[in-house]
Order: C-alpha cells, then structure tokens, then sequence
C-alpha cells in the first residue's frame, strides 16, 4: 500500500527539471507570494480611489479605462519585449522587470494621494509585463522537459499556490492593520529578492535579434487564425482577475475575508492541480482540455447566482479548479510548440492574441456598464462567451 502512495506521489512531480527551469521555480514562488499578497486586492484598490466620488458605475468605468490604457499600450510593448528578452537574456530581462512592478506598486500607492500619478503607474506596469512575461514564457518553453511540460507546469503552479493561499490572507491582514502603504513595502522587498535565484548563477545565451512587425505579421496571418481565435478567449481571464475581485469586495466587503475566501479556494484547486498534470502528460489531453472548458463556462453560470459569501466562497473555488483543468494543457501545448519550433516567435504570438482576447473584453464590459449598472450577471455571461473561445484551440 505504501508502495503504491509513494509511486503515486512520484509520478506527479516532475523529474527532469533542468537548471534553468529549478531557478524559475524558485523566483516565480519569491515573486507570487509578493505580487498575490497585492494582485487581488489591486483592482479594489483602484476601484476605490474613484468610489466615493464617482458612485459604483463611474468606479468601474474608471478601472476599465485604467487596464485599457494598460493593454492598449502592452500589445505593441510585446515585441520589444521578446527582442530584449532574445538579445540579453530571459533572466536579465526578468530581472528588469521586477524595478518596473515596484516603481507601478510605488506610483499606484502615491496615486491615492494625486489621480495625477496613476499615468505613470500605467507605463510603469506596461513595462513591468514587457519584460517579464516574454522572458518567463520564453525560458519556460525553451527549458522545459519533453514529455514532462504538464508536470512540469502544474509542479510549478501547486508550489507557487502553497505560497499563494497564504498571501493573500498576509496581504489582507496587512491592509487591515497597517495600510497599504506597509503591504507595497514588504512586497517590493520580496519582489527585488525573487531576482537572487536566477541570478546566482551566470545565464548562458547567444544573442538574436526579433523583428517588431513580422510579430504583428505573423498575429494576423492566415494559418495561425483558428490559434488566435482559441487564445482570444482569454479575455475570459481579464473579468476573472480585475472585475471578479471587485464584486467579491463589494459582497464580503472586508479586505480580510476577502483575502481568507481567496486562500481557501486556492487551497482546494492546489490539491486537483497535480493530478491534473500528470492527466496531461499520460492521458488524452484534448478530452480533458474539452473537459475543463465545460466545466468552467459552468462556474461563470454560478457567479451569476453567488450574491453570499458562502456562494462566492463555493464559486471561486470550483472555478479555480475548472481553469486549472483547462490551463495546464493549454499553456501545455503553447510550450511544447515553442520548443519544438521558433520559441519566442510562438511566445510573442500567443501573448499578443491573448492580449487582443483582453482588450475586447474590456471594451464589452464598458458597453454593458452603459446598458445596465453595474451589470454583474451580463459580464458573467459575457465571460462564459470568451471561455467558449477556447474550443477552437487544438492541444495535440
């Protein structure tokens, strides 16, 4: 019987991990556990600076308007990501991302104080994600195992998630506390130390150059549009992280619980997320690609009837589950073709479409604000629609 836990256990976790890939793991735990101590309370923190002025529907328009001027910006920022990624080096250039996320933390803080700063935080993070996730795709994909990539993948986001469903509670409890002032703080020291990993050893590269408009070139071409369409449904992903929290906020309304209903819904999906993995790499993965999408249209079904912290509660944690199915051989296969083919050509195709999914979904969500308000079932349903985009995506 122990024999057989043990050899259960074993065939979950990865066991090829390279280099390269063990010191990813080790800055994106140091970097999650800051930036999840933040990311969810990041849209609610926007959100109020607008609220007690601008009532609920002018707050809203105000995020949305702040993550359109991100992304608009973001989409054309994506090449000249890859092409400093390619010529100095993925760990490099994750390293000058993290100087980005503190200064947009930093200028995010201070915009409580003078709207006149949020400008800034917007180029601030534009460039933050213009030289972090090219790189951390790109040294994922290239680095990363034949065979293992599913493993691999969920390993990585269950370790990540150990710290992750702790964060949130520390960063509730500091906000509840101390402020934010005291929560961008402790994170931007974690964010500077996430770097020591990767940098303590010398990263070996040969330097190229990347073309700014074969990227856009190639985004629109012809035989990557059945791609595009199934990686645009991640404008799923945009209500999820930004408009989701928003609405928990504004139904536990308690930075807090929100933090604690955040910590136990990770706790639950972290548990699924290894076997999930494994799924991938030993089973047919497009039945559970398949699989995961129905599942997930399902839960934003259920956020249209959450309006308790109970229901929220059950809603976020199924939810967490069912994108986790879908993610891991999705993000599964994304890697394994830029490993077998042109790694960063394929990693810039997949973020600029997914940032496209995004700014569609933004533009929606302020067209249904003008229509209802606030709307909250037509942006569930509307998310459910995007999450059907990701049918069109073949994973094998």
């Amino acid at each position: 019987m122990l024999k057989k836990i043990i050899s259960l256990i074993s065939s979950l976790i990865a066991s090829r991990l390279s280099r390269q890939v063990r010191e990813l793991y080790s800055a994106t735990v140091i970097l999650n556990l800051a930036v999840s101590m933040i990311s969810i309370f990041e849209p609610v923190f926007i959100f109020n600076l607008f609220y007690s002025q601008e009532g609920l529907k002018g707050a809203l328009e105000a995020v949305l308007f702040f993550y359109l001027a991100v992304y608009s910006i973001y989409i054309f920022a994506i090449p000249l990501g890859v092409r400093f990624a390619k010529r100095y080096g993925y760990e490099n250039s994750i390293a000058v991302s993290s100087v980005f996320q503190i200064a947009f933390y930093f200028l995010l803080f201070i915009s409580g104080r003078s709207l006149s700063f949020l400008p800034l935080a917007v180029v601030a993070y534009v460039l933050a994600k213009m030289f972090y996730w090219p790189a951390y795709h790109g040294n994922f994909a290239h680095f990363s195992a034949n065979g293992e990539q599913g493993r691999e993948i969920s390993n990585l986001w269950a370790l990540s998630s150990l710290v992750i469903i702790i964060a949130p509670l520390i960063g509730g409890a500091i906000i509840e506390f101390f402020g934010f002032k005291v929560l961008f703080l402790v994170a931007s020291i974690l964010i500077l130390a996430s770097n020591i990993p990767m940098l303590a050893t010398k990263e070996e590269f040969e330097p190229h150059d990347f073309s700014f408009f074969d990227a856009f070139k190639n985004l629109f071409s012809k035989e990557k549009r059945r791609e595009f369409w199934g990686i645009f449904g991640f404008g799923e992903e945009f209500i999820v992280l930004v408009l989701w929290p928003i609405f928990m906020f504004l139904t536990v309304y308690d930075f807090l619980g929100l933090g604690a209903i955040s910590a136990f819904s990770i706790s639950i999906s972290t548990l699924v997320l290894l076997f999930v993995g494994r799924w991938t790499d030993k089973s047919d993965r497009e039945s559970l690609f398949i699989f995961g999408i129905i599942s997930y249209v399902f839960s934003w079904v259920m956020r249209v009837l959450a309006r308790n912290n109970l229901g929220i509660l059950i809603v976020d944690s199924y939810s967490r589950i069912s994108k986790n199915i879908v993610s891991v051989p999705f993000m599964t296969s994304i890697y394994t073709r830029a490993h077998n083919g042109s790694v960063m050509s394929t990693i810039a195709f997949f973020e600029m479409s997914l940032v496209i999914g995004k700014l569609t979904a933004i533009i929606i969500c302020l067209l249904i604000l003008q229509i209802f308000s606030p709307g909250w079932n037509a942006i569930f349903i509307a998310g459910a629609v995007f999450t059907l985009f990701y049918l069109l995506f073949k994973t094998r």
